[in-house]
């Protein structure tokens, strides 16, 4: 591939990748507004005291914003992501977070939820193993402030799985 040919399928991918990057908050305030009457989303109703959606809001807005300024950081050039990288970040996103986010919708909508815990569960470990590998393979050479970007998107976006995992299969089933 030309150097041309690959820059500008590094900067496709960096753009998809921005882009995968705030879809799941975008669509889960959109969600969270559009049913906010259905009582299948009681638990995730702040006027009833819900915990589970005040944790998935704030640290899935701080992980989004730790992607937004890595993002930047690697744009205005300050360490430059090769295309391999690119396309193990856009893997993980493909086949792990879409799906991902694609059975949590799934889950929070169905009338019972529990035949989707496996394959949540499981779809995490998928999204996990993608973000170790691109952790370890490429990041060794990272600078703290890129460090500490990397974890609190890594550690906000697992708080907000856990939490929505909470509110979805145990304090939605058991205030049923």
């Amino acid at each position: 591939m030309t150097r041309p040919a690959r820059f500008a399928t590094s900067r496709a991918l960096q753009t998809a990748n921005l882009i995968a990057l705030l879809v799941p908050g975008a669509a889960f305030g959109a969600l969270c507004l559009a049913h906010a009457e259905d009582a299948r989303f009681a638990w995730l109703d702040p006027r009833r005291g819900s915990w589970q959606f005040w944790v998935i809001a704030v640290a899935g807005l701080a992980a989004t914003a730790a992607g937004v300024m890595d993002w930047n950081y690697h744009r205005r050039g300050r360490r430059v992501v090769g295309l391999r990288e690119r396309q193990v970040e856009f893997a993980a996103l493909v086949f792990g977070g879409v799906p991902l986010f694609a059975l949590m919708a799934w889950a929070s909508t169905a009338p019972d939820p529990r035949r989707l815990l496996v394959p949540a569960v499981a779809t995490a470990v998928v999204a996990a193993v993608g973000v170790c590998y691109d952790e370890f393979t490429f990041h060794g050479r990272c600078s703290r402030r890129e460090t500490a970007f990397h974890r609190v998107l890594t550690l906000g976006m697992a708080t907000a799985w856990l939490a929505w995992a909470h509110g979805c299969f145990v304090a939605r089933l058991v205030d049923a």
